[in-house]
């Protein structure tokens, strides 16, 4: 037993050499219960103390080492057994999960050693094999809170024997990691054997070879003035491009600035074709810019929202779009100039399922051509 514990304890003193430069590793250390005798079904009565050592080698498997004390106090006057002693190595597998959980899972297995203090016949020495699983939550960052579950088979076994044990665990979970200290006489950031400017004052920024950066000196080219170009009639076009310099506001203009098409701000009463008082000075404001630009000519576009029958919706904004025709005509614009056209609930611009929205589309288009 003494050289079984012996070659265990070798095993992770040349591990830890080997990785010395950088090294990871756990140590979780647990007590609980396990059930030996299970054949009416787990009996976890008796008293374990566990500790474990895993090595992080940068594999997905990590080597684990597992010393476990079980405390049995048979009776001794019939030869019972005291307590057992067991080592085994494993091979352990930490499931990852997103970060939203806040548990790290693992599962282990691998073979071991079961001493048996005070044998009797039907328990004694034997080799097992094993398989648990676990769970990490983290405490702190340097304390994981652990639990583990884990059943053991054990070899060659009499009739009489224990042949299989099951224990439950609690306790905590240490992670350790060290490295090497490698020198960098010069704080650059580069380590000496990579250092190819090794005094490099304190301060000074350095390449990956360890040696100043030369910045170049950069001529400063002369600063150019700003010109800034008006835009008179805020349609978007500069002044000087814009060939409709004085467009009223809210007209969509061309790329030269000139009207293509303007909403008409006009109201009418309810499932009529009639204007209100308020619509006549919005009509009267569309003719003057039309007498500014003879030359243009405008469709009159009538909508309405998608409510009712879409055969009247059509007739009631072809009636529309003649009222704005008729009220242009009043203002002195040549009929010749204006077409009116009824779009029923076509192109609407909003929403039709709620009020707002009904009411945008609800609308009268001039659309200009020149």
């Amino acid at each position: 037993m003494n050289k079984i514990l012996l070659s265990s304890l070798t095993v992770i003193s040349l591990i830890a050499h080997l990785h010395a430069e950088s090294t990871e590793f756990d140590v979780s250390l647990k007590a609980g219960l396990t059930s030996i005798d299970n054949e009416n079904g787990w009996n976890f009565e008796k008293t374990t103390l566990a500790a474990d050592f895993t090595y992080d080698l940068g594999y997905a498997l990590k080597p684990r080492i597992d010393l476990v004390y079980i405390n049995i106090d048979e009776d001794k006057e019939d030869g019972g057994v005291s307590s057992l002693f067991q080592i085994a190595m494993d091979a352990q597998y930490e499931l990852a999960l997103s970060d939203r959980y806040y548990v790290d899972p693992y599962v282990f297995a691998g073979l071991g050693y079961e001493k048996v203090n005070s044998s009797r016949e039907g328990f004694d020495n034997k080799i097992f094999s094993q398989f648990g699983i676990g769970v990490k939550y983290p405490l702190t960052d340097v304390i994981n809170l652990a639990t583990e579950f884990k059943a053991i088979q054990v070899f060659d076994s009499g009739k009489d024997d224990e042949d299989n044990e099951f224990a439950i665990l609690f306790g905590v979970n240490i992670p350790f990691h060290t490295q090497e200290f490698v020198p960098d006489n010069d704080n650059d950031g580069v380590l000496n054997a990579d250092d190819l400017c090794p005094n490099t004052p304190p301060g000074v920024k350095v390449d990956a070879n360890g040696c100043k950066i030369k910045v170049p000196v950069l001529k400063q080219k002369p600063k150019k003035e700003k010109i800034i170009l008006l835009d008179s009639d805020n349609d978007g076009v500069t002044d000087d491009i814009d060939e409709c310099p004085n467009t009223p506001y809210k007209f969509k203009v061309d790329k030269v600035g000139c009207g293509i098409q303007k909403t008409l701000e006009v109201n009418f009463e309810s499932n009529k074709a009639a204007l209100t008082r308020y619509s006549m000075s919005k009509i009267r404001e569309f003719a003057d810019y039309m007498k500014s630009l003879p030359n243009i000519s405008v469709t009159i576009e009538g909508y309405t929202d998608s409510s009712g029958d879409e055969k009247k919706n059509m007739i009631l904004s072809q009636k529309r779009a003649e009222s704005v025709k008729k009220a242009l005509i009043k203002e002195g614009i040549s009929a010749s100039r204006i077409t009116a056209v009824g779009k029923g609930s076509l192109n609407p611009i909003a929403d039709n399922l709620t009020a707002r929205g009904r009411a945008k589309n609800r609308r009268i288009e001039a659309i200009i051509h020149h």
